[in-house]
């Protein structure tokens, strides 16, 4: 009966002293997806003790996949530490997983150095009070699942994808329209639309990387914008003697023509039946920081559309669509 006695005794100690505190944790499920973004409303770590107890914590936190990968573990060497007591103790997140001393591994840390989020998908947080000399443990182990939403970019949907608008109108007035970011984030986005002319010789992609904007426009909490683009577009193909002569006048692009004096500045497209341009949206948080998670590209620059501005007479454009908007997309008529 003594030994019975004993080893119960020494179990009543052993779990007093390994589960000292009392302990809630909070997280509201659907958080925002920047762990930055995380504030006291989103992460509650509350700790209490018996009567007159007080000791010395610092608080562990680990973040996990549901499935038990570990995603994230705090660096305990540089964690706070805290004086916990009988009185109630409310910590929040930057007490509890301060990003800075939160250490992630693998393709987590890929994704938070590139974006500030992981990727979409479910996680648990972790966390329990250990002493700051040795980590013995000094509070239950809480967790709690949190889900971190995939979202779709906007798509570019006018000019849809090698549209052909006629010169008139694109002279006066190009509409951009696009989706908005789904699901619906609760902040307010802005959404860059920005065009490309593609030179002759140029691929689309080429075009999209190298060449300055013809337009670069902010646009805030809504999906489209009307454009009154200046470009000094003409006509091209009219059998018209003065042509050349008018393009040789044209300095709205800056590409040096040889045949002329050295600082004559001329179109270089003058062989060309159509303009070619190519747009996209970069959307932007809340923070004008790029948006997106961690499955997507840390820019937040959705797939860009191409579209053409026919530069042919309207009874040449009857007779089907321009030669260059077939040789630059490869579609046959």
């Amino acid at each position: 009966m003594k030994k019975i006695f004993l080893i119960v005794t020494f179990a009543l100690v052993a779990k007093t002293s390994t589960a000292q505190f009392n302990t809630q944790l909070v997280v509201i499920p659907n958080p925002p997806g920047a762990l930055a973004d995380w504030d006291n409303k989103t992460l509650t770590y509350l700790v209490s003790g018996g009567i007159g107890l007080t000791a010395q914590v610092i608080v562990k936190a680990t973040i996990k996949t549901v499935d038990g990968e570990v995603v994230a573990t705090k660096n305990l060497a540089k964690a706070p530490i805290i004086i916990a007591g009988s009185t109630n103790l409310i910590l929040y997140v930057n007490d509890v997983m301060p990003l800075p001393i939160m250490i992630f591994n693998g393709k987590y840390k890929s994704s938070m150095d590139k974006s500030g989020k992981l990727p979409a998908g479910s996680y648990q947080l972790c966390v329990q009070l250990v002493n700051p000399t040795d980590y013995r443990i000094m509070s239950e182990e809480k967790c709690r699942i949190f889900n971190l939403a995939s979202y779709q970019l906007p798509i570019p949907v006018m000019p849809a994808s090698e549209t052909i608008l006629d010169l008139e109108k694109a002279q006066s007035v190009i509409t951009f329209r696009w989706t908005p970011v789904t699901p619906n984030t609760g902040m307010m986005l802005t959404y860059r639309v920005t065009v490309f002319e593609i030179l002759p010789g140029q691929t689309a992609m080429q075009a999209l990387r190298s060449n300055q904007p013809l337009l670069a426009k902010d646009i805030v909490g809504t999906t489209q914008y009307i454009w009154q683009p200046q470009l000094g577009m003409t006509q091209c193909c009219t059998g018209d003697p003065d042509f050349d002569l008018r393009m040789k006048k044209d300095t709205t692009r800056k590409t040096i023509n040889p045949d002329l004096e050295p600082d004559v500045l001329v179109r270089a497209d003058t062989d060309v039946d159509a303009y070619a341009f190519i747009w996209t949206i970069q959307t932007f948080d809340s923070q004008r920081r790029p948006f997106g998670d961690g499955n997507v590209n840390g820019d937040g620059i959705s797939e860009p559309n191409v579209f053409f501005v026919d530069r042919r007479p309207a009874a040449m454009r009857r007779s089907g669509p321009p030669a260059r908007s077939t040789n630059l997309t490869g579609k046959k008529n």
